[in-house]
């Protein structure tokens, strides 16, 4: 699996977070596109796009990827509260031979 997100997602002062996990690429591979939500019961949602992971993965390799969501323009509903929530992504990649591919993931994670 290329990527998930980390079991605990630490909620900020702003009632935010700063959606992270681990990420495994291929040889050659470079992400296009990581687009990232977490919500929660309640209305919570954050939308983040264009999140990419650190370049040092590259040409193969584990690593992590991090995504910085303004929580005034990425956030909506209500802010997150500690407890239960869902965590989706999708990632766009380039494989070495030039092909395009993607990879989608949902994970369950607590919000502290």
């Amino acid at each position: 699996m290329p990527g998930r997100f980390d079991d605990s997602l630490t909620i900020d002062k702003d009632g935010c977070l700063t959606p992270s996990g681990p990420l495994e690429l291929a040889a050659g591979e470079t992400v296009v596109r990581l687009d990232a939500w977490v919500f929660q019961q309640g209305g919570a949602c954050v939308a983040v796009q264009r999140v990419f992971p650190d370049r040092s993965l590259e040409p193969a390799g584990s690593g992590r990827w991090t995504a910085n969501p303004n929580p005034k323009e990425d956030h909506t509903g209500a802010m997150f509260v500690p407890g239960a929530a869902t965590a989706m992504a999708l990632m766009v990649s380039r494989m070495a031979a030039g092909q395009t591919t993607k990879f989608q993931w949902t994970d369950h994670v607590t919000l502290v």
